[in-house]
């Protein structure tokens, strides 16, 4: 098709004004207000009972009953705050922070309890002759955002049959190279409802989807999925088609593990239902506010779930090598470590693991 001069100095012009246009619709677009008062309010007005409430709609969509997320902020938002949005850096020191070096070779014939930190939400749990592995994420990126810290995990040390516990289907929890290798290896998957055919999809053949409250005993050691305040979403799907939540392990040791998950009034319903030996809640991702406080605890948020939970030791995740939200990916450990310092009781029920540490 010919066109003419004319034609591109118009197509020209209509394209300039259509770009000058949309960039002062992203330039208007307001930034949601979030008032942290009104936020502790409206969680602490929650009813518990609504965790045991139905939590599927007629179209097959799941929702969180005691309290639905709220979309505040629009597609021109969006861009705005992604596109020029200024950087979150505070001044803090990484010394001690870092990363550590991990061969993981003790997975491969230790029959000893371990609890192993690979990174964001991965974790590997040695407990009862079971190697248990949760939302194992050792790609280098989480669909199109890249990790700043890469692990180096050989699956040659992962025993036959392992436990993979995917607690929903956002990229940083349901890897799909992780899950393909880990298929490899003949793993057991307990995953939630609607997560089944991703992980079929992927190589997985002995798949067993939970809905919440839901328990699953395989050698002895219960799984039990549990509510947890967040969303689901995977490429080519529509939003909330599968299910999300946190799961309690339970064998020689009681360990409980939050998913991705907002603070809310499930971590006080646990704290009360269950004795814990070992706690594992998210610390990271949580600014800026307005966008991550459903979705992600802050800080002071952690702290809370520490003392709902009261578990002997509570672990923090959901940092160290991928930067979901705008604070450094190390400065949530750096905020933890620096509240402990002040709070010498608490400390002794924290533990901040770095990347690549584990304890046994």
């Amino acid at each position: 098709m010919n066109i003419t001069r004319r034609r591109l100095i118009g197509l020209g012009i209509t394209g300039a004004a259509l770009t000058a246009a949309g960039v002062t619709l992203i330039g208007c677009a307001e930034v949601p207000k979030f008032d942290e008062l009104d936020w502790v309010n409206t969680i602490n007005s929650t009813d518990r009972e609504l965790l045991y409430a139905p939590h599927r709609n007629k179209d097959g969509t799941y929702f969180n009953p005691w309290l639905l997320r709220q979309k505040k902020i629009t597609f021109f938002g969006s861009l705005r705050y992604f596109l020029f949005a200024e950087e979150y850096k505070p001044e803090f020191s990484e010394t001690g922070l870092t990363n550590v070096d991990n061969s993981y070779k003790y997975l491969r014939d230790s029959e000893d309890f371990s609890i192993s930190f690979a990174g964001h939400a991965s974790f590997i749990i040695k407990m009862d002759k079971s190697a248990i592995f949760i939302d194992p994420f050792f790609s280098d990126s989480a669909f199109l955002m890249k990790k700043k810290v890469i692990i180096d995990f050989d699956f040659n040390n992962v025993p036959d049959k392992p436990i993979v516990l995917i607690t929903h289907n956002h990229y940083d929890h349901l890897d799909s190279y992780s899950v393909k290798e880990l298929a490899k290896k003949n793993a057991i998957f307990i995953v939630p409802q609607g997560v089944g055919n991703t992980i079929l999809e992927y190589g997985g053949k002995q798949i067993y989807e939970l809905d919440w409250w839901e328990t699953l005993n395989i050698n002895g050691i219960v799984y039990t999925f549990l509510p947890a305040q967040h969303w689901s979403r995977r490429l080519g799907q529509s939003e909330n088609l599968s299910l999300w939540g946190g799961f309690l392990i339970t064998g020689s040791k009681n360990i409980y593990f939050s998913g991705d998950s907002g603070y809310f009034m499930g971590f006080k319903e646990f704290g009360e239902l269950y004795s814990l030996d070992y706690a594992i809640v998210g610390a990271g991702a949580y600014i800026p506010r307005w966008m991550m406080h459903y979705s992600h605890t802050n800080i002071p948020e952690f702290f809370q779930a520490v003392h709902d939970l009261n578990a002997k030791v509570t672990i923090p995740m959901h940092f160290g090598v991928i930067q979901l939200g705008k604070e450094p990916i190390l400065y949530p450990l750096y905020e933890i470590k620096r509240r402990l310092n002040d709070e010498p009781e608490t400390a002794q029920r924290v533990l901040p693991l770095r990347v690549g540490e584990y304890i046994v």
